[in-house]
């Protein structure tokens, strides 16, 4: 963990926008560009998002005719007060549990396959892979799973010693995501492309 000045005039970039005091930071290295700061609690979500755009990109550019796309995220917020008084307490709780999915398909002709490289997350399971079996060994079908679960708490030991320095995770009290991706290519018969 580094802390790093904040100076306003000199604005920094965020998923979020601009980078705002106060606030803890996930520093991503773009090997395509400038390096962006991502809010600590939204990391997970955008770190998914972002390689689910990458692995669309990947399939698109080596040519795929068609993309299936499946999506599902799991996502539970706690959050809760107690208070007591002369021995007498009362805890009051909230609990928020949400599900959503998402689906994306494709078909088309496709196209001449092109190397997508360089790839934004090189060490991505399955994604130079799947570079390699369209472009080197002319593979018709490329599955690609992505999953991440997350679990944060203001409770716990990074989350104490950050608010005593004065940080904001931007959680309430306790939260955890499940999300998962199931994308399946295909591509057109590599004799098709002379």
């Amino acid at each position: 963990m580094e802390q790093i000045a904040y100076v306003p005039s000199v604005p920094i970039p965020a998923s979020d926008g601009e980078v705002r005091p106060n606030v803890v930071y996930v520093v991503v290295p773009n090997p395509m560009g400038t390096s962006l700061h991502v809010p600590f609690a939204a990391f997970d979500e955008w770190f998914l998002r972002d390689r689910y755009g990458e692995a669309l990109r990947i399939v698109n550019t080596l040519g795929a005719s068609s993309i299936e796309c499946k999506t599902s995220r799991d996502s539970r917020r706690r959050s809760g007060v107690t208070a007591t008084v002369k021995g007498i307490g009362a805890t009051l709780r909230r609990n928020r549990h949400q599900t959503s999915m998402f689906d994306y398909s494709h078909v088309g002709t496709g196209s001449q396959p092109r190397d997508p490289r360089p790839l934004k997350w090189p060490d991505e399971p399955g994604f130079g892979a799947a570079v390699s079996s369209v472009l080197d060994n002319k593979a018709t079908a490329v599955t690609i799973n992505i999953s991440s679960t997350s679990r944060h708490s203001v409770n716990g030991s990074l989350g104490k010693k950050l608010a005593g320095m004065g940080f904001e995770l931007g959680i309430s009290s306790e939260s955890s995501d499940a999300v998962s991706l199931h994308m399946v290519a295909k591509f057109p018969e590599r004799s098709r492309w002379r």
